[in-house]
C-alpha cells in the first residue's frame, strides 16, 4: 500500500513540478520577448500552468517531504531516489540542450550560416534559450541539496546507489549519441567537399563542430565519474555496468558491419554497372560517416569490455560471458550469411531461367550480405565449436553452458518451421501442377521452393549433428569420470524430500551420489549432508552432537515447520508482525520448494569440485 502511495505522490509531483516550470519559463520568455506574435496567448498559457501547476505540486511535494522526514523508510525508498534523479534528467538535460542550442547558432553565424539552419534551437532567441537554462539550473540546485541531504541522512543507501548507477550510464549515453551525431555530421561535410558545396554542406560542419563541442567534453565528464567509482567493488562487480559495455560493443559492431555491407554493395554495383570511383565514393560517403564513429565506440568499449571480463576472479564465469559475446555475434553472422545464400541462389534461378527480374543490384546486394555474415558467422562460430569439441575441462563447460543450448535449439527451431514452410510451398505448387492449375513462374517459384527447403534442411542438420555430438561427447567423458560427490539425504518419517529429490537428480547428475541416510543412525563419511528445518528444530540431543561432528557441508532446507516461519529481513519481520496485530496469518514467502534449492546447491558445490558451469 505505501509503495502504490509513493508512486502517486512521487508521480504528480514531477510531472506538477514541470508544469510550473514550464510556465515560469513561458512567463519570463512573454516578458523579455521582442517579438509580439503570439504574445497574449503565450501569456495566458503560461499563467494557466503556472496557476494548475502550484497547489498541485505544493501539496503532493509537502506531503512527500513530511513522509520522508518522518520515516526512514520512505526517506530511503527506491521510488524518492528514483525520483529525485529522474527529476535531475529532466531538469540538467533541457539546461544542456539550451546551452548546446545557443553555441550552434554562434557557430552557424560564425561561418555566415543563416540561424534557421542550426540543428538544434534555430527558431529560437538568446533569451528563449537562456531562460529556460536558468529556471532548470536553479530548480536542479535546489533538488540537487535535497539529494545531498538524503545521502548523508540515509543509513540504508542501495536504493539511491542502483539509481545513481543508473543515472550516470543515462548522462553516458547521452553525451557519446551526442558526439557520435557530432562526428558524423562533421564527416559527411568532410566528404561532400568532392562534390559542389553550399549552405547546407557548411550547415554540416557547423552542426557537428557544435555537437561536437558540447558532447565531446561531456562524455569525457560522465564517463570519468563512471570510471573513478570504480573504486567501490560493487560498481565495478554491477550488472549494469557489464550490460552496458555489451551493448555499447555489440551495437558498435553490428552498426559497423551494416555499414560494411553497404560499402561492398556499392562497390559490386560500380563494378557491375561500370561506374566511376567519384560515383562509388559519393554513394558511400553517409555509411562511412557512420561506420567510422561507431568503429571508434565498438573499439573503445570492446576494450573495456575485454578488461572488464579478463579481470573477473571466476574462470567459469569469466568463459560464459565470452561466449555470450561469441554467440551473439555468430547468431548475427548465421542469420546474415544464410539471408545472402538464399538471396543468392535467388538470383542465380532467375538469371539462368532469363526473368524479367534479373537486375545486377541484386547480385550485389547478394554477394554484399554473404560477404559481411559467412566471414563473421566463421571467425564468431568456429573458435566455440573447437571449444566444445575439445577433451578438457573447459570443453565440457562449453558443451554444457545454457548459451550454446540456447543457440543450438534455436537455430534447429528456424531449420524445422523454415523448412515446413518451404515444403508446403513445394508440395502446394506440386498439387497445382498435377491438378492441371498450373501457375505463373511455376519453374521459377519451384526451384527457389526447393532451395529454400535444402538451406533450411542443411541449417536443421548441421546443427542437430553439432548438439547430437555435444550429446555423445557429455556421454563419453561420464564415462570415464570416477569422482563424484556422496550426499547425505536426512528426511523426516512423513518427507517427501527424499522422493523429490531421487526423481530430480537422474542419470544427468551421476557426478552426485545421494545416500538416504536415517537420523537416528550414525553419519558415514560423506560431502555433505541435507538436513530438513522441521527436523534440526525437533532434533534431539544425540542427532545434534552428530550434525555439529559431521566435517561435510551441511546444506538445510527450509520446508513448512508449524509456527517456525523464516524471516528473510527485517522488512519481512514487520510485515509479519503487522498481520499478527491484524488479526490475519502469517503469510509465508512464496519460494522456490526446498528440494529444488537443494539441487541448485549441490549443483554449484559440484561445479565447484568438477569446474562444471551452467
Amino acid at each position: 500500500m505505501k509503495t502504490i502511495q509513493r508512486i502517486y505522490l512521487y508521480a504528480v509531483s514531477l510531472i506538477s513540478m514541470e508544469v510550473v516550470l514550464w510556465g515560469m519559463i513561458g512567463l519570463a520568455r512573454s516578458i523579455f520577448s521582442d517579438s509580439s506574435s503570439g504574445g497574449v496567448s503565450q501569456l495566458s498559457q503560461a499563467l494557466a500552468l503556472i496557476l494548475v501547476g502550484v497547489p498541485v505540486f505544493g501539496i503532493h511535494w509537502w506531503a512527500a517531504q513530511r513522509s520522508a522526514n518522518q520515516d526512514e523508510e520512505e526517506r530511503s525508498s527506491g521510488v524518492r531516489a528514483l525520483f529525485l534523479y529522474a527529476v535531475l534528467l529532466g531538469l540538467l538535460i533541457p539546461f544542456s540542450q539550451n546551452g548546446l542550442a545557443v553555441l550552434n547558432r554562434l557557430v552557424t553565424n560564425l561561418f555566415n550560416i543563416p540561424s534557421s539552419r542550426a540543428l538544434i534551437g534555430g527558431y529560437q532567441s538568446l533569451s528563449d534559450n537562456l531562460i529556460a537554462a536558468l529556471f532548470n539550473g536553479f530548480v536542479a540546485v535546489y533538488f540537487l541539496n535535497i539529494l545531498k541531504k538524503d545521502w548523508l541522512e540515509v543509513s540504508n543507501k542501495a536504493a539511491l546507489t542502483l539509481t545513481r548507477r543508473i543515472y550516470r550510464y543515462i548522462w553516458v549515453l547521452y553525451s557519446l549519441v551526442m558526439a557520435i551525431a557530432g562526428v558524423n555530421q562533421i564527416l559527411r561535410y568532410i566528404f561532400s567537399l568532392a562534390s559542389i558545396g553550399g549552405v547546407y554542406e557548411n550547415a554540416l560542419f557547423a552542426n557537428g563542430l557544435a555537437l561536437t563541442l558540447v558532447g565531446i567534453p561531456l562524455w569525457v565528464w560522465a564517463w570519468k565519474v563512471v570510471q573513478d567509482s570504480l573504486s567501490d567493488p560493487a560498481e565495478k562487480a554491477s550488472l549494469l555496468r557489464l550490460g552496458i559495455l555489451y551493448f555499447f560493443s555489440l551495437a558498435g559492431v553490428i552498426f559497423v558491419l551494416s555499414t560494411t555491407g553497404i560499402v561492398i554493395n556499392e562497390f559490386f554495383q560500380m563494378l557491375f554497372d561500370r561506374n566511376t570511383f567519384a560515383a562509388f565514393f559519393i554513394a558511400i560517403d553517409e555509411p562511412l560517416a557512420i561506420a567510422i564513429p561507431l568503429g571508434a565506440v565498438w573499439a573503445y568499449y570492446g576494450h573495456w569490455l575485454q578488461r572488464d571480463l579478463a579481470a573477473l576472479p571466476s574462470a567459469p564465469r569469466r568463459a560464459a560471458l565470452h561466449r555470450f559475446y561469441y554467440y551473439i555475434l555468430s547468431a548475427i553472422g548465421l542469420v546474415t550469411a544464410f539471408i545472402g545464400l538464399s538471396m543468392l541462389l535467388a538470383f542465380i534461378v532467375d538469371a539462368a531461367l532469363a526473368t524479367s527480374v534479373y537486375k545486377s543490384n541484386r547480385l550485389a546486394e547478394s554477394l554484399a550480405t554473404l560477404f559481411v555474415g559467412l566471414p563473421l558467422w566463421l571467425f564468431t562460430w568456429q573458435p566455440m565449436q573447437a571449444k566444445a569439441l575439445s577433451d578438457d575441462e573447459d570443453a565440457e563447460q562449453a558443451r554444457r553452458s545454457i548459451i550454446r543450448k540456447i543457440y543450438l535449439y534455436l537455430a534447429i527451431f528456424a531449420g524445422v518451421v523454415g523448412g515446413m514452410v518451404a515444403a508446403v510451398q513445394l508440395i502446394s505448387l506440386l498439387f497445382e501442377a498435377l491438378l492441371g492449375s498450373l501457375p505463373n513462374n511455376f519453374t521459377r517459384d519451384l526451384l527457389n521452393s526447393l532451395q529454400m527447403l535444402i538451406l533450411f534442411g542443411g541449417l536443421l542438420t548441421y546443427h542437430w549433428q553439432s548438439l547430437r555430438r555435444d550429446g555423445l561427447l557429455r556421454s563419453e567423458i561420464k564415462g570415464k569420470k570416477v569422482d563424484a560427490i556422496s550426499v547425505l539425504l536426512l528426511d523426516t518419517e512423513n518427507g517427501t524430500l527424499s522422493n523429490q529429490l531421487a526423481s530430480l537428480i537422474g542419470a544427468d547428475d551421476a557426478e552426485i551420489n545421494l545416500i538416504p541416510q536415517n537420523p537416528t543412525e550414525e553419519f558415514p563419511t560423506a560431502d555433505a549432508a541435507i538436513l530438513p528445518q522441521s527436523l534440526l528444530l525437533d532434533a534431539p540431543e544425540m542427532l545434534r552432537e552428530r550434525i555439529r561432528q559431521f566435517n561435510g557441508s551441511k546444506l538445510i532446507i527450509t520446508d513448512e515447520a508449524d509456527d517456525y516461519f523464516v524471516m528473510e529481513n527485517v522488512a519481512q519481520i514487520k510485515k509479519s508482525l503487522l498481520q499478527l496485530a491484524e488479526g490475519e496469518e502469517i503469510q509465508r514467502a512464496k519460494k522456490s520448494p526446498g528440494w529444488m534449492i537443494a539441487v541448485y546447491i549441490l549443483a554449484g558445490m559440484m561445479a565447484l569440485q568438477i569446474l562444471f558451469f551452467l
